[in-house]
């Protein structure tokens, strides 16, 4: 009796772990042969919603409007549902209810997304959602990620993956990913003017992803660089992001307490549980009178995460407005999944760098965001530079970078003279000015390094002055820094 009992109970193990083993080779098959070409794009509202799938539970959860009590908790079915919308690339999953998952597209659909909601209303678990099923679908040449958490080790896996462009996951990382961002965003736009777009949409190449950047938390970043140097860079580059295929996922508990301009630039809300109706309109962009009137739930009338309801958030796009709930997706799943996507190793390799003179380097080069740095501290508004020689970042993710003009030597000298007014800068004026620049350079003529030529030029090594002899030297290839093995 036992012994056909324990044949029973082998039989039935066998019969599920076969089960398991088509299920991931027919995810795997899709995967294979569902991959979107890049930029290919229709236009697709977040209130389109399709009907789920045979394993979804389409009890609403009680305060919640129509999302879904316990909507599906397994990626297989989320990304299935995500692809169910079509082959459209870079849709997201906004969450569920009961008439199937809202999704929305990165591109022609959605600039920017606010993410808001108290402690534990389930911010980073939507936006994980969001991130794995697009890399499940575009491969590290269509999709990128940036990610500044700083607040737990919640996205730290990522580190390894090839879809991660860059991950701050400390403090003392916010300020230089802040100025990193910006530094790509010129090296775009140095790359679009060269193919003669006007936009990221309309670029042929297959060397610019489009990279989302998830801010775990607005506060961390004003820690890290203060209130007005926060509110100067999210002006600027929300502003400029799109069109150089760059999108921003945005999230804090409540946005009541930033500046407004830059919300201007959010087109879509998914605003969590809020305790007052003060919140509702910063964390949506209306009143709470204005959404009741458009038929959606105010944040300030969702059910509480204490209360057992993380994950319910109220979708605003415009006036389409949908109340839903996010897949939750533990962290042995999370585990699973990434385990799934391609390691750095699977990278392309990194295009080699011809071994020419400092003077004529044609090659972008790694420059330290320092400068950058200084601008942000500084408050000072940040650069939309015109400039085609701007210092580029190199990443170490195997995606191309954009050339950097070659250095004019002048006569006699091989490098530029500190007279010569009309030559060619190697960064932005508004990075270094201009005859700093000039003076910089002549200095790096006669000296064996950049702590050299600050204290010749300036009598220091340290501060603004010696940011600029880094920067400059960086970008002209002069002086490089011996770094540790």
């Amino acid at each position: 009796m036992i012994m056909l009992l324990l044949l029973a109970l082998a039989l039935i193990g066998g019969a599920k772990a076969w089960r398991m083993r088509l299920e991931w080779a027919l995810f795997q098959q899709w995967r294979q042969d569902g991959m979107p070409m890049a930029h290919h794009k229709q236009d697709t509202p977040i209130t389109a919603v399709e009907v789920g799938t045979s394993h979804l539970d389409s009890t609403p959860l009680a305060g919640a409007d129509h999302a879904l009590k316990n909507p599906p908790s397994d990626f297989r079915t989320l990304v299935a549902a995500v692809r169910a919308k079509g082959n459209e690339p870079y849709r997201v999953p906004l969450g569920w209810h009961t008439g199937g998952l809202v999704t929305a597209r990165l591109t022609d659909d959605v600039n920017h997304v606010l993410i808001t909601g108290q402690t534990d209303a389930g911010k980073d678990n939507a936006v994980m959602g969001m991130f794995l099923s697009l890399a499940a679908v575009h491969n590290p040449q269509q999709a990128q990620f940036c990610i500044i958490d700083g607040k737990g080790l919640g996205w730290q896996k990522w580190a390894k993956k090839a879809h991660t462009w860059r991950l701050a996951l400390d403090p003392e990382e916010i300020a230089g990913t802040m100025a990193a961002l910006v530094t790509e965003r010129q090296r775009r736009k140095t790359i679009l003017q060269a193919a003669d777009v006007e936009k990221w949409d309309e670029y042929q190449g297959d060397d610019l992803p489009l990279l989302v950047v998830f801010v775990s938390e607005l506060l961390l970043l004003e820690n890290a660089v203060g209130s007005k140097a926060l509110t100067s860079w999210l002006n600027t580059e929300l502003t400029a992001a799109r069109a150089f295929g760059i999108r921003y996922l945005l999230a804090t508990q409540t946005a009541s307490n930033f500046d407004t301009q830059w919300r201007s630039q959010i087109s879509l809300f998914l605003a969590g549980f809020q305790p007052t109706p003060t919140q509702d309109k910063p964390n949506t962009g209306m009143s709470t009178a204005e959404l009741e009137a458009l038929g959606g739930l105010p944040p300030s009338k969702l059910p509480s995460p204490s209360s057992g309801a993380a994950g319910v958030f109220t979708a605003i796009q415009g006036r389409d407005i949908a109340t839903v709930r996010t897949s939750y997706l533990s962290g042995q799943h999370r585990t699973w999944v990434l385990s799934t996507l391609p390691d750095r190793a699977d990278r392309l390799p990194v295009i080699a760098q011809p071994a020419t003179p400092p003077t004529t380097q044609t090659v972008a080069k790694t420059i330290d965001d320092t400068a950058l740095l200084a601008l942000l501290h500084s408050g000072a508004p940040l650069p939309f530079i015109n400039e085609s020689s701007s210092a580029a970042i190199a990443h170490s993710n195997g995606i191309k970078a954009e050339s950097i003009a070659p250095v004019a030597p002048s006569s006699g000298s091989g490098i530029l003279s500190v007279d010569d007014t009309n030559s060619p800068l190697v960064v932005a004026a508004d990075i270094v000015p201009a005859d700093e620049q000039r003076r910089i350079l002549a200095a790096a003529q006669a000296a064996t390094s950049r702590r050299q030529v600050s204290l010749k030029l300036y009598e220091s090594t340290g501060g603004q002055k010696y940011t600029w002899v880094q920067v400059v030297c960086d970008a002209a290839g002069l002086l490089p820094t011996q770094k540790a093995a």
